[in-house]
């Protein structure tokens, strides 16, 4: 008896779809190209439960007619290729043929649908898919165009089901690729509902952008300098943001090649090479990118799900993307210089932290003399962490406090080991302040050295986190209510987050359907821009994140709120001042590092001190 067998049409249309179809939001993306394929100048979306209970994408494209709406869920029937040599020069979004089948075999599909040349008064068409079977073909009045409703996707999959994420979510997903192709296809109108709920409605727009001020609005806008590159047959053009304007995680890159939006290795390192110098490792900037060649030289057939590309001559692609940034990048001026040299590594790996003294200084290079390497080699035997064998902090180049991932080990409800001695400032006594952004005191073991910003950081963190616990954060209302717009995107965060940014002391409500109004903040960032720390926050919250957990919401909240109200570097403190602060940091649960791992304090030891003397 043969141990291979074919399997069953019902069973090997679900394992294809499986690679078609992740989640709701894979659905959308199929449908949204098909629309797009079809000249569509009007698109619709509509979602409920985070597109798992229904995805509706309704359009004014070139729609079908009988006969093709019913091979449209024929595997391999599409109207975009005819031979092998179509697929070396491919110019739709869609072309496999796959995705209808694919998706009506693991839902309940609804396909209603006319075509846009047939006669005004004909008939259109309305097909009915269950599990990947047609059920009814009837004719039905409609105008051109399609509308494809799919409910209760993966009903018959129940392994898949069950592995789908929360509604937001799901949302996040959704909101992202739709934001996507309307900044795609500004000559586009767009809309998208959530339970019924307008979270996105965009006119047809002239520009990219005019498409970006709907999207994002004018705050967002302001922020972005235009480039634009060619060289032969190869152009980029698009939007990038000025250093200073940084972002936590990569949400706020779109690439997009012949406008089709891709994840691609080349493109991003592109990216990352032409702000190497401006931004820190761990910041990303927010980069609107188009690359235009012709469609022989890119293959975009290389993922199930059309996302990764390859280029034939992909070092002249990333060339020319890192060339043009960099070029509108020094247009703007006043660009802060970060080099990672690796001597600071080693140091950071021997003990020396290069993170705090370069990040703060944020003035420009490090000096690169011959003799560096010598006074490198001297300073990374001398400093040392505090009981750097219970925390050791991260050894890599320099950070923006901001953009690091927060240490879960360094958060308020780590467990510490009762064993490990308290560390503990009360003998230490001030002897000034560096650079208006240092504390230099010492003690009976040596010299001491604390970053005041982080010091202050880590005093109301702890103070907010427990505030939180007790549902007891003291808030200050603002003299006049502020209004803030967000992006779809940040939306269908705050719409998750809502009850823990209350229970962190921001008294905040939706106002309209991409505004949110703010009456009052946490007392300790009350002299701070709220709109701005309201932004990070939602920023480290992204709506695709998985973070779900309660405790991880308020941990990232406390955090932002923290690093916003903290003393900054370059502030004058005075003996009394410095003594509160290092009084109050001794009284912290973890004291010897911030919640992204960064040290507060260095120790340069008295034997350290007399070795480099040549006392012993």
């Amino acid at each position: 008896m043969n141990k291979i067998k074919v399997l069953p049409e019902i069973l090997a249309n679900k394992i294809a779809a499986g690679e078609i179809v992740e989640r709701p939001a894979s659905v959308v993306k199929e449908l949204l190209e098909n629309a797009l394929d079809a000249d569509a100048r009007r698109i619709e979306v509509d979602v409920e439960a985070g597109g798992k209970k229904l995805i509706r994408v309704c359009d004014d494209g070139e729609g079908m007619s009988p006969d093709d709406a019913l091979l449209a869920f024929e595997h391999h029937a599409t109207s975009k290729i005819r031979t092998a040599d179509d697929l070396a020069a491919i110019q739709t979004l869609g072309f496999r043929g796959e995705a209808l089948p694919s998706i009506a075999s693991i839902s309940r599909f609804h396909l209603r649908t006319r075509s846009r040349s047939a006669p005004q008064d004909s008939a259109g068409t309305e097909v009915v898919v269950e599990g990947g079977t047609i059920r009814s073909v009837k004719p039905i009045a409609w105008d051109a165009g399609a509308e494809m409703v799919v409910r209760d996707l993966f009903h018959n999959v129940p392994a898949r089901r069950k592995f789908l994420r929360s509604n937001e979510t799901e949302l996040g997903h959704i909101v992202r690729l739709v934001t996507h192709y309307a900044l795609a296809n500004p000559e586009t109108r767009f809309a998208l509902s959530s339970d019924g709920r307008t979270l996105m409605e965009l006119a047809a727009a002239k520009t990219l952008r005019e498409r970006v001020y709907q999207v994002f609005g004018d705050r967002f806008l302001e922020n972005l300098v235009e480039f634009a590159e060619s060289s032969g047959n190869l152009g980029i053009h698009g939007l990038a943001s000025r250093p200073h304007e940084q972002r936590s995680n990569p949400y706020s890159q779109f690439f997009f090649v012949n406008r089709r939006m891709v994840r691609d290795k080349v493109i991003a390192s592109a990216v990352r090479k032409a702000y190497q110098n401006c931004l820190p490792a761990a910041a990303y900037p927010v980069v609107i990118l188009f690359v235009d060649l012709p469609f022989d030289q890119v293959d975009v057939n290389a993922h199930p799900a059309k996302l990764e590309i390859r280029f034939r001559q992909q070092n002249a692609v990333h060339d020319l993307i890192r060339e043009g940034i960099n070029r509108c990048l020094l247009g703007v001026g006043g660009i802060p210089s970060y080099q990672h040299h690796a001597g600071c590594q080693e140091a950071a790996a021997g003990g020396l932290s290069t993170d705090a003294s370069v990040a703060h200084a944020g003035l420009g290079s490090i000096p690169d003399g011959s003799s560096a390497p010598a006074a490198m080699d001297g300073l990374q035997r001398a400093f040392h962490y505090p009981f750097r064998d219970a925390l050791q902090p991260p050894s890599r180049g320099v950070q923006n406090h901001h953009t690091m991932r927060l240490r879960p080990d360094l958060l308020l409800g780590a467990h510490i080991e009762s064993s490990k001695p308290r560390f503990g400032l009360s003998a230490a006594r001030i002897l000034g302040q560096l650079q208006e952004s240092y504390i230099i005191a010492c003690d009976g073991e040596g010299l001491l050295i604390i970053d005041q910003h982080v010091a202050h950081e880590r005093v109301l963190y702890e103070r907010l986190a427990e505030s939180q616990d007790r549902s007891s954060v003291e808030r200050q209302g603002l003299l006049i209510p502020l209004t803030v717009d967000l992006a779809p995107h940040q939306m269908a965060t705050f719409r998750r987050v809502l009850p823990e940014l209350r229970r962190s002391g921001f008294a905040v409500d939706l106002f309209g359907s991409s505004s949110i109004v703010v009456r009052s903040v946490p007392a300790m960032a009350s002299d701070f821009d709220c709109k701005r720390l309201l932004f990070e926050v939602l920023e480290g919250l992204d709506a695709s994140d998985r973070t779900t957990d309660v405790k991880g919401i308020h941990d990232r909240i406390a955090v932002s709120t923290a690093c916003h109200a903290a003393i900054k570097v370059n502030t004058r403190l005075t003996m009394e001042k410095m003594q509160w602060l290092l009084d109050e940091l001794g009284r912290t649960r973890i004291p010897t590092n911030c919640p992204h791992g960064r040290p507060i304090v260095l120790r340069f030891s008295m034997y350290e001190i007399e070795r480099n003397f040549g006392r012993v």
